[in-house]
């Protein structure tokens, strides 16, 4: 059995964070599966899907780290090439991930104690982001 949501999250950019996680789970919750595993996507080209404590001083860390390593006001081609200024959001998304698939066992995710589903969007302003949940595994119902 496969269950698909998607999500619209309103994000203001620039390493905005928006914790996903209970919506995940109502997600599998609603969807019946109690085996299997759910999929979360992020639909665009400048942002990412982590599973990370939502804790400030981690997201400060790592918007710093990441800040370092691909600077906003970095040199980039694509700004040369004429699309947008958001050079340093794409690269951002491709050293991170634009999905986390999470284990789902008893109808629920098996997060550590910890561990939280976040969207980090990089993109350099507000606007709408989707996101697909795609729950697949077995369900206790009769077929």
């Amino acid at each position: 059995m496969i269950v698909t949501e998607k999500l619209t999250l309103l994000s203001e950019g620039n390493f905005y964070t928006i914790n996903i996680t209970e919506q995940v789970r109502a997600i599998v919750s609603a969807s019946g599966i109690r085996e299997g595993s759910v999929l979360v996507f992020f639909q665009h080209t400048t942002g990412a899907v982590m599973i990370v404590e939502h804790e400030a001083g981690i997201l400060v860390d790592l918007e710093d780290t990441l800040e370092r390593m691909v600077p906003t006001d970095g040199d980039y081609e694509h700004h040369r090439r004429g699309f947008d200024e958001n050079g340093a959001s794409h690269v951002r998304m491709g050293l991170l991930n634009a999905s986390v698939t999470v284990p789902v066992l008893d109808g629920d995710l098996l997060l550590g104690t910890y561990q939280e589903i976040l969207v980090v969007d990089f993109q350099t302003e507000r606007e709408p982001r989707r996101v697909v949940v795609q729950v697949t595994g077995e369900s206790d119902a009769p077929d």
